[in-house]
């Protein structure tokens, strides 16, 4: 069977999206990819454990956009959701960032389908997620109208402000 440019140029039979780096060179990044996606997330969440986000004078960076125009965008609070959520404390990380501590499982999942599919895991390989244009336009009006949400000083709608 012959096979396509786009697959002669991924190096494999199976995939059907051209590779960045193709060869012995694009293989190695591939497997080594996972390991150390996950090598620098636990990194990240041993800091984020260990140090206070929220007291005054931590080492964490301001959010530019909030230094910038006072406003809160869609991503302020979440490190401070992720130190609630490693030390137990649900409601406080909900508090920081709702939008980001649902994305958390979202995000184990395609970490662990996209490990699975690197290594060819056929007993724990989970379906992967293929947005189609209309979810990725949803996904971004989701984050849109929240950042929007989220600064509006209406009523219940100041508890979202951080």
């Amino acid at each position: 069977m012959a096979r396509s440019p786009v697959q002669r140029v991924a190096g494999t039979g199976s995939s059907m999206q051209p590779a960045l780096v193709s060869g012995a060179v694009g293989k190695s990044l591939r497997r080594w990819a996972p390991p150390l996606t996950a090598v620098f997330a636990v990194a990240g969440v041993v800091v984020t454990a260990g140090s206070d986000p929220g007291r005054a004078g931590n080492h964490f960076p301001r959010c530019p956009f909030k230094a910038l125009t006072g406003w809160d965008c869609p991503g302020c609070g979440s490190t401070r959701m992720l130190h609630e959520l490693l030390h137990g404390h649900l409601l406080a990380a909900a508090h920081y960032n709702l939008l980001a501590l649902l994305a958390v499982p979202y995000l184990l999942y395609a970490y662990l389908s996209w490990t699975g599919r690197v290594y060819r895991w056929r007993r724990w390989r989970l379906p992967a997620w293929q947005p189609r244009t209309g979810q990725i336009l949803g996904l971004l009006a989701v984050v849109v109208a929240w950042g929007v949400l989220r600064n509006l000083p209406i009523g219940p709608l100041r508890a979202l402000h951080v």
